[in-house]
């Protein structure tokens, strides 16, 4: 038989599997959509909904290809979400999304004036300290595992908090890279909430019991967006890279450690900074939600439907921006102005792709006052195939490079899982950059 890896991507819009060869070639595949349920101004998903899905694709993408035996199984996804279990290891509560806007900053403000200084994070809801408050109260809860650790315990691996994502939750120590325990003390809790010391996810996270992978390596391969850096050759001190999916991240490798005034400046220019998938590099990003905006401006045209949208884009990719009609996506809001009685469906496409645009050229600019011009651009994500999209990056990063992988971060988690078990390794194949744009 021969040896395969799997990778699963647990997104904001879909969860993936692929399976790949150790050279990073896709085998099969399978997806379908994260069960969030919307209500009013909530957005949460049952955790056993959530394994329901995992499982169906794995099982889906593996049955594609039984001639492969899997030896590894790497788990990516949204870095800020996670579920609280009881003493069972059942769930509490339900996963909240990482843009729920619910959470009272103000009181985290107050109990730790500290709080961006050392964990990177910003004040602004996202981090994981600001829903658990809510998920505690709701009682029985004992031990907080990301999206991505609850799915390796539910296929049978162990518990264990992975470095990037640790990152993510405002309840770790940038500098040091353990829990804060000043964090905890807000929360009235202690270091048994979370899984132990944070680690790599080339560690290991034991074996899958789930049948179709059963005996195969299991790894927390850590935040989505780092993955796919990872993947795609974009983690050397000065690289730049773009994630394009429904969560739009602009990221910045740099060498550790930073300084306190390193890590104001970035939670000044809206990014934060964290740890990354390799032991010494730290990523500076920004999440943009460009692509939930334009989806958004899709579902008001009537072009929800990717084809529908294309050929939309396909008309607006060689129009210049009118001039009188301006987007404006201040605090996540689309405020929509200057339609004029010409103003069609494709003029507005580009004019919110420009604006999207001229945000990510802002962000840009801010790295580079602060850690200099980038040594290289690699560019990645489903949004890439918009054609006012690719048009708009090429004319920002003409001499960037794009990730060969259609999925790169469930082959990303793939290859964190391959290392784990030593199928691979950190100068393999499968880290090449891809071609240029």
């Amino acid at each position: 038989m021969t040896p395969a890896l799997v990778g699963i991507d647990v997104g904001s819009t879909r969860v993936k599997a692929v399976m790949v060869d150790p050279t990073g070639t896709e085998l099969a595949s399978a997806a379908d959509a994260t069960p969030w349920v919307v209500d009013a101004n909530a957005v949460e998903m049952d955790p056993d909904a959530l394994i329901d899905v995992v499982r169906r694709v794995v099982a889906t993408a593996v049955a594609e290809r039984p001639e492969h035996t899997v030896v590894a199984v790497g788990v990516t996804g949204v870095g800020e979400s996670g579920v609280l279990l009881d003493r069972r290891g059942r769930p509490t509560a339900p996963i909240i999304a990482w843009y729920d806007q619910r959470g009272d900053v103000d009181a985290i403000a107050a109990a730790l004036p500290d709080f961006t200084a050392v964990t990177g994070m910003r004040l602004d809801k996202v981090a994981t300290i600001f829903k658990l408050p809510e998920l505690l109260r709701r009682g029985g809860g004992v031990r907080w595992l990301n999206v991505a650790e609850w799915v390796v315990r539910s296929l049978g691996g162990d518990e264990q908090a992975e470095m990037s994502l640790a990152g993510r939750t405002g309840l770790c120590d940038l500098h040091r890279a353990t829990w804060w325990p000043d964090a905890l003390d807000h929360l009235g809790a202690d270091h048994t909430l979370l899984p132990g010391d944070p680690v790599l996810g080339t560690a290991g996270a034991g074996r899958a019991t789930f049948e179709p992978i059963a005996g195969a390596g299991l790894a927390v391969a850590g935040h989505d967006h780092q993955v796919v850096a990872f993947v795609s050759g974009a983690m050397e001190p000065g690289f730049l890279f773009e994630s394009l999916g429904t969560a739009d991240a602009l990221a910045l490798t740099v060498p550790a450690p930073v300084d306190v005034a390193d890590v104001l400046a970035v939670a000044e220019a809206g990014a934060t900074i964290g740890r990354t998938v390799v032991a010494d590099r730290l990523m500076v990003m920004t999440g943009l939600r460009t692509g939930q905006i334009l989806e958004r401006i899709g579902r008001l045209l009537d072009v929800e439907d990717r084809t529908a949208r294309r050929r939309l884009s396909e008309r607006a990719a060689g129009r210049e921006p009118d001039p009188t009609l301006t987007v404006d996506l201040a605090d996540g809001v689309v405020s929509i102005t200057g339609i004029g009685d010409d103003t069609d469906a494709a003029d507005l496409w580009a004019a919110a792709v420009a604006a999207t645009d001229q945000r990510t050229l802002d962000l840009v600019d801010a790295y580079a006052r602060r850690f200099g011009p980038a040594r290289g651009v690699v560019v990645g994500g489903g949004w890439l195939n918009d054609p006012t999209i690719a048009a708009a990056v090429h004319r920002r990063f003409p001499s960037a490079v794009h990730s060969r992988f259609s999925e790169p971060g469930a082959v990303g988690a793939a290859c964190v899982a391959g290392i784990s078990v030593g199928v691979l390794d950190g100068a393999d194949a499968m880290f090449t950059r891809g071609e240029t744009t």
